[in-house]
């Protein structure tokens, strides 16, 4: 690698390392030394806590959080695989690097076993001291990033009340459901779900006595379903459940279950005595329909006919 690529890289893990001010933590019982490598982060943008023993560094780790920690190993009053222990404990998401003399790499490498990300050997050169510091902070970047990412990701198919898989999501499940059906020759039933009178609830005991059916209904759905299932709020009071490798007459018990088990659920949200129950219609792959649209609409029409034959009460999607 020529000199101009490797000062480039460099600037790169500069930019996005210290982009947000990263807070460090020196450790050294050694005061000159301490301030040496102070003076080198600090003009390299960083934001500096220095302490000249492992109890002082305790202490401010239990008032801030840091980004990255460098420690000696070898200061009087505790040992650096305990300070790192304790570190660790204290500030989990924290990068720490130990640095050590010769006699103790073995020391290192068990901090290091213990959650340590690297270690310097003294004595180092700054610009690898340098080197050492973005290097690390440029891994805690990415790894933020790769968090941020997850959780997005996650919020984005999942419904913020309860915690079920969101309508948006719901629609790549189900063709994920067809394709391994179709790929393995196999059967599922989709069961659609409805509150019953659900709107009255709201009326009679606010929005916030609502969401709480809705959390606790999402939370008997959960001890039921296998974990091959899929669970999911399709939108307001709806819900749908996905039943993977269960054909329509073994999905029918299922749903005579869910419909009986809400409607004897005591309910906490709601006044003493006072009951819910479901409606819901399921239809399967592919003896009612081949396509997804198609068997939401006939899971649909079940569900609407339990409506009509007077609620709590399970329908099977049948042909006219």
């Amino acid at each position: 690698m020529d000199n101009d690529t490797k000062n480039n890289n460099n600037s790169i893990i500069n930019e996005d390392a210290s982009s947000e001010r990263s807070r460090i933590m020196v450790i050294d019982d050694e005061e000159s030394f301490l301030k040496v490598l102070q003076g080198v982060l600090e003009v390299n943008g960083y934001w500096v806590t220095t302490c000249t023993n492992a109890h002082d560094a305790i202490d401010e780790l239990r008032k801030d959080v840091y980004d990255l920690v460098i420690t000696d190993l070898k200061m009087p009053g505790m040992s650096g695989v305990d300070f790192v222990q304790k570190a660790k404990k204290i500030s989990p998401n924290s990068y720490l690097v130990v640095m050590t003399g010769f006699p103790s790499v073995e020391t290192a490498v068990k901090c290091m076993k213990l959650g340590a990300t690297d270690y310097l050997v003294k004595p180092f050169d700054m610009e690898y001291f340098q080197i050492i510091v973005e290097r690390t902070l440029y891994k805690r970047v990415l790894e933020k990033r790769a968090a941020e990412r997850d959780y997005y990701e996650h919020i984005s198919r999942v419904d913020g009340l309860t915690g079920l898989y969101n309508h948006r999501f719901f629609h790549k499940l189900l063709d994920s459901e067809i394709s391994r059906a179709d790929r393995y020759k196999h059967n599922f039933s989709l069961l659609m779900i409805d509150i019953d009178d659900f709107k009255k609830i709201n009326d009679r005991f606010g929005h916030q006595a609502g969401d709480k059916v809705l959390k606790e209904i999402a939370s008997l759905f959960k001890s039921l379903v296998r974990k091959i299932d899929r669970l999911v709020r399709y939108g307001g009071e709806e819900f749908a459940i996905i039943l993977s490798e269960t054909a329509k007459e073994h999905g029918r018990i299922f749903g005579n279950r869910i419909v009986e088990s809400v409607a004897s659920f005591i309910f906490q949200g709601l006044p003493e005595g006072e009951k819910i129950t479901i409606s819901a219609g399921i239809a399967g792959y592919p003896d009612d329909a081949h396509t997804q649209e198609d068997l939401i609409r006939k899971a649909d029409v079940a569900l609407y006919k339990a409506k009509s034959a007077g609620k709590n009460i399970l329908c099977v999607y049948k042909e006219d």
